[in-house]
């Protein structure tokens, strides 16, 4: 889906999100991360089908009006100049990273790009920059059951990446949060910097109803506003918490 927006919205980052009101009589407006600024006044998302509130906004005519807040939220920050990067995408979690894979192609540092999905039906990897043949910009994907790709998830491609990228890469993840916790897991684990963009589901968007808590080092924050995107370390992370 894209739109045009008013000169009255700011020019978002990535990993930032709008709330939209997706259908009038709605008693909240839907969360969307932005997936990218085609040109400028545009910006688009991906909508997954999954409830009344995304089934209306699919079906609005060219042309339709829609209410916005935002950008909102932290977004990722940028790698420093000559530093390699990593995104880690699972699911849906490509749009949370599809912007800011639009950005890092424009870099002339390397960019590897690390997707998975449940099978090759649900792989999203097709919006995402394309490789190029000299190995800067590099697609690979994983699928659970092996119809594509290898066989696993997007953590495994990272573990393998992890083994042979410099100390001052960074990496970017967005997905399920069992997935995102395990990513940022082997980030640390490797000493590598890391930053997690969590999916919540979020009622006002801006941090006043904390809907939307996740346990930091620092107490608890809200997605909405502190997040959505989180240093890892930062993040009291399950798959660490449980083990």
């Amino acid at each position: 889906m894209a739109c045009s927006v008013g000169d009255d919205l700011h020019s978002p980052e990535p990993g930032q999100f709008v709330h939209l009101d997706a259908k009038p009589g709605l008693a909240l407006r839907r969360p969307f991360s932005v997936a990218g600024v085609p040109v400028a006044g545009t910006l688009e998302f991906l909508i997954e089908l999954v409830g009344e509130g995304t089934r209306a906004l699919s079906a609005l005519r060219v042309g339709a009006t829609v209410s916005i807040l935002g950008p909102l939220g932290r977004g990722f920050t940028m790698p420093p100049p000559g530093v390699p990067a990593v995104i880690v995408a699972g699911g849906a979690g490509v749009a949370g990273v599809r912007f800011l894979a639009q950005r890092l192609e424009k870099r002339e540092e390397r960019l590897t790009m690390l997707v998975g999905a449940r099978d090759r039906h649900h792989l999203l990897h097709e919006l995402l920059p394309e490789a190029t043949p000299d190995g800067r910009l590099e697609l690979r994907i994983a699928t659970d059951d092996g119809s594509a790709g290898l066989q696993g998830t997007a953590c495994d491609l990272l573990a393998q990446e992890l083994a042979r990228i410099p100390d001052e890469a960074v990496v970017y993840c967005c997905g399920p949060r069992a997935m995102t916790d395990a990513a940022g897991a082997l980030a640390l684990k490797r000493g590598v910097h890391c930053e997690v963009s969590l999916e919540e589901v979020m009622a006002c968007g801006t941090g006043a109803c904390r809907g939307c808590v996740v346990e930091t080092s620092d107490g608890y924050r809200t997605v909405c506003s502190d997040g959505p995107v989180f240093d890892a370390r930062a993040l009291v992370l399950e798959s660490v918490a449980n083990a």
